[in-house]
């Protein structure tokens, strides 16, 4: 009898929708401050590619995106996107002064990982996560 309330408390939690001022990001829920950082990101991206990328699909070009944040240049499953990653993308259309770099930290911060053994601290999230934080938006 337990394990089917606890199953179902869960099914329920699963598809439960989110208050709409909070962004889920690979099912994990994120603050409000990472998620209006977030959606600030997105809003930046998006009006640069309706300016610039008008004539091209909106998936295509977050793809670009994703792939000029990334450490290695290239989509894959072991690309990983830093705050030094989105900053430099944000440089490159003319956006840095838009978003802070303790903005996009707060996003790596919730929705990355953080090593602590190489010494810097830097928190990364994969390219798929990245492209699915930009799309979501």
């Amino acid at each position: 009898m337990i394990p089917t309330i606890v199953s179902s408390s869960l099914r329920l939690a699963a598809t439960s929708s989110a208050p709409s001022s909070v962004a889920l990001v690979g099912k994990r829920q994120l603050s409000m401050t990472a998620s209006q950082s977030a959606s600030k990101l997105s809003s930046i991206l998006e009006e640069y590619r309706a300016q610039n990328y008008a004539m091209e699909i909106p998936r295509r070009f977050r793809l670009d995106i994703v792939k000029a944040a990334t450490s290695s240049r290239q989509y894959n499953a072991h690309a990983t996107v830093s705050a030094d990653g989105i900053e430099n993308v944000l440089q490159n259309i003319g956006a840095a002064n838009r978003m802070s770099r303790s903005e996009i930290d707060e996003i790596l911060k919730e929705v990355g990982v953080c090593p602590i053994a190489d010494g810097n601290h830097q928190c990364v999230i994969s390219a798929s996560q990245m492209f699915e934080l930009i799309s979501k938006h």
